[in-house]
């Protein structure tokens, strides 16, 4: 990768490994590669995605799924232990997908074995340990629009318009068919990959906070159930 302030920042991926691989090849020539988070849930392979974003030195902000599922196994190791209603509502979001992907494993029985895989991978501590947002010169990236008088809720669940700040946001969360983007103002680049639609990459001048392109790659049908 160049130097210099050019940087790549991608959407919601859901657990859509393959087309994330495919969407990483063509972003070139950029300093670093950021994700606006939901790395997980939804999709088929969750697992394969937080691995890859290691990997490649992707650097993503922590999303609203990350969160749910953090506090869902971040309880005592028994599944008595756990609250039966946050349990639910993670499976019903998604949940259920993900651990699937580390396990193989479909009910609730396995939550225990979830957790263990994903601590012995080292993935518990790095989504528990993601940041809320970075903050790149004229770019502030989060996975929710940050709004005025917000905090760290709202930066994972906002639908709201976002806040104008000195600085240009991006983000995603709420799933369009198309990016949204309001020159000198924030961009939503979540384009709703595990919903069939695509996969997108922003390439943004960081030092003056502008969108030089924006390019997308359709949902690979592997990726999704």
């Amino acid at each position: 990768m160049s130097s210099g302030n050019t940087i790549a920042v991608i959407g919601d991926i859901h657990g859509c490994y393959n087309t994330l691989a495919d969407l990483y090849d063509h972003i070139k020539h950029v300093n670093e590669i950021y994700s606006v988070g939901d790395l997980i849930d939804r999709g088929k392979y969750s697992k394969e995605v937080v691995e890859f974003c290691i990997e490649k030195s992707i650097r993503p902000v922590k999303g609203n799924h990350e969160d749910m599922m953090i506090r869902v196994l971040n309880r005592p190791d028994n599944f008595l232990g756990f609250k039966f209603e946050a349990a639910e509502n993670y499976y019903l979001n998604g949940g259920q997908e993900t651990q699937r992907s580390y396990t193989g494993l479909d009910s609730f029985d396995g939550f225990i074995k979830f957790k263990q895989e994903l601590k012995s991978l080292g993935h518990f501590d790095y989504l528990k340990n993601l940041p809320m947002k970075y903050e790149i010169h004229k770019v502030i990236i989060s996975h929710a629009g940050i709004i005025d008088g917000g905090n760290d809720v709202t930066i994972l669940w906002n639908r709201k318009r976002p806040a104008h700040l000195e600085q240009f946001q991006i983000f995603g969360h709420t799933p369009h068919k198309k990016v949204v983007y309001r020159k000198n103002y924030y961009s939503n680049i979540d384009t709703g990959c595990v919903y069939k639609n695509k996969l997108t990459a922003a390439i943004i001048d960081s030092a003056t906070g502008k969108i030089n392109e924006t390019f997308q790659i359709g949902c690979r049908s592997i990726d999704v159930y």
